[in-house]
């Protein structure tokens, strides 16, 4: 077997069941594209700092670090039964977040998991998840819902939302890929709920106006990629962007939207919509670097 070559995608786990869904996700991805895998496990000793000042006893520190290699090589195994053996493995002394944003300079994907409505774990958690999806270098992936399951989630279509924005085209194209790799359907949802000036009454003619309008940007961005072999579901509805995506979540693979929202900044953190759906979405949220 030829060793994988090119950017790795980096998973980061914290010793939880549901960083390890988050390994077999990130494995499974990596096998389909012929990427290395990287596994990192940070360890934030200063996190351990006795009134932000006094450093731990180095016994501690031996104590997190046979914990953090026990982890390393239990996920290895399981990216190795994904089909991914020899994947790389790092014990990293910085916090969670900086470690992998600093890792997402030089990969291809970040993978982070997560657990339950709203609840994401361990060294992982909250902030952290946040923190990797708005600042990393790469496109992220947040590992939601039943992803695991192979046989539960074969067949059901990619998702993919898009605003109009100048980044529309690359979050499809990815979409695209991700339909592609998994033969599977693309689901493609240009969701609008902006309401009428008060001096415009709200009359059904404006709403056709704004569907056929969304019509013709989907046509317009699916043109520019050319779908190929995947069948492409358009869905151009009145609806908030973020509860049309949670709500179709639930029948998706993976659902594929910008880390910005329209006219988004450089400099600003995660999208309204990104961080409903990372702590919402039933199934893993891919969001794609805009900036």
């Amino acid at each position: 077997m030829t060793a994988p070559t090119g950017q790795p995608i980096v998973v980061g786990i914290d010793g939880s069941a549901e960083s390890l869904d988050a390994v077999r996700w990130a494995a499974r991805t990596a096998s389909r594209r012929g990427a290395p895998l990287e596994i990192v496990h940070a360890l934030d000793f200063s996190a351990l700092l006795a009134g932000g000042v006094v450093p731990p006893p180095e016994e501690m520190k031996d104590v997190l670090r046979d914990r953090g290699g026990r982890s390393l090589r239990t996920a290895a195994e399981l990216a190795s039964a994904q089909g991914v053996p020899g994947a790389t493995t790092r014990l990293d002394p910085g916090r969670a977040a900086h470690a992998l944003v600093d890792a997402s300079k030089t990969a291809a994907l970040l993978v982070v998991g997560s657990s339950g409505k709203g609840r994401l774990t361990g060294l992982l958690a909250g902030s952290v998840a946040s923190a990797v999806s708005a600042h990393a270098s790469c496109d992220t992936v947040i590992v939601r819902g039943d992803a695991w399951d192979e046989a539960e989630t074969a067949g059901r279509p990619v998702l993919a939302g898009i605003d109009g924005g100048k980044a529309s085209s690359r979050i499809l194209a990815v979409a695209l890929d991700e339909a592609k790799s998994r033969h599977v359907p693309l689901v493609v949802v240009h969701a609008w709920a902006d309401d009428p000036p008060p001096h415009e009454p709200d009359h059904p003619e404006n709403h056709e106006s704004v569907a056929g309008a969304g019509h013709r940007l989907l046509a317009d961005r699916l043109g520019d990629h050319g779908t190929g072999d995947v069948e492409v579901d358009r869905v151009v509805v009145r609806s908030h962007p973020r509860r049309e995506l949670i709500e179709r979540s639930d029948a998706a693979q993976i659902v594929v939207l910008g880390d910005r929202g329209r006219g988004g900044f450089p400099d600003l953190l995660l999208g309204s919509t990104g961080q409903a759906l990372l702590h919402n979405a039933a199934c893993p949220v891919y969001l794609v670097r805009t900036a």
